[in-house]
């Protein structure tokens, strides 16, 4: 697993160059093996330590997945919660530090579905909680960081960010009401916005 906590930083070799770049060893529970022609060449690794907020924030929204498809991320969410999982070449030296908010969002069905148009909804958001969590350098899932379940007519957003607390204001108001709580995308305002991911109440239409 490897992201919860902060000790398990990983061993560092030479100082890192001007892009950023050092090489990256995961540290093991045994000695490392004895050098040899076949020996696999150590990882680079990106040194986030001295990094400002706004770079680090850069830094992870570039950061892809091993995927390698486009767009798909390195640090996300999903139904699991924080989901760590970056290419090998670009991963950060050292665990990072997120902060993750879970909101509840209460439903209201204000026009029902006609010939003519579907239902529309108002949306009430409350803070459930905030919280900051480390994730990496090694692959894995966040510990309790899964989005809370859903209710009768009471969904959740989730969002990782850095930086400042998210306003409600910045939370989406056009939300897709499906008859399904698999986690979707959803777009939350915000520089530090890193993933934001919302969980529909079942059966949304009888709201």
């Amino acid at each position: 697993s490897g992201c919860s906590g902060g000790g398990g930083t990983a061993a560092r070799g030479p100082a890192p160059s001007p892009s950023g770049l050092v090489h990256y060893t995961p540290a093991t529970g045994s000695p490392a093996p004895a050098a040899s022609p076949l020996t696999t060449a150590p990882k680079e690794c990106v040194k986030t330590a001295g990094m400002s907020v706004e770079q680090l924030t850069g830094y992870l929204k570039d950061l892809r997945s091993t995927s390698g498809d486009y767009q798909t991320k390195g640090l996300k969410l999903d139904s699991s919660g924080l989901n760590f999982t970056p290419e090998d070449i670009k991963r950060p030296c050292e665990a990072v530090s997120v902060k993750l908010a879970h909101y509840w969002v209460d439903l209201k069905k204000t026009h029902k579905a006609d010939a003519i148009s579907g239902a529309r909804y108002e949306y009430a958001y409350t803070l459930i909680g905030t919280a900051s969590h480390t994730a990496g350098p090694q692959d894995g899932r966040v510990p309790d960081t899964a989005p809370p379940d859903a209710s009768v007519c009471r969904g959740t957003v989730s969002v990782a960010y850095l930086g400042p607390d998210i306003p409600l204001r910045a939370l989406p108001y056009d939300l897709t009401l499906v008859d399904t709580t698999a986690p979707a995308p959803v777009k939350v305002d915000g520089d530090g916005v890193l993933s934001a991911i919302y969980v529909s109440p079942p059966n949304p239409d009888l709201c």
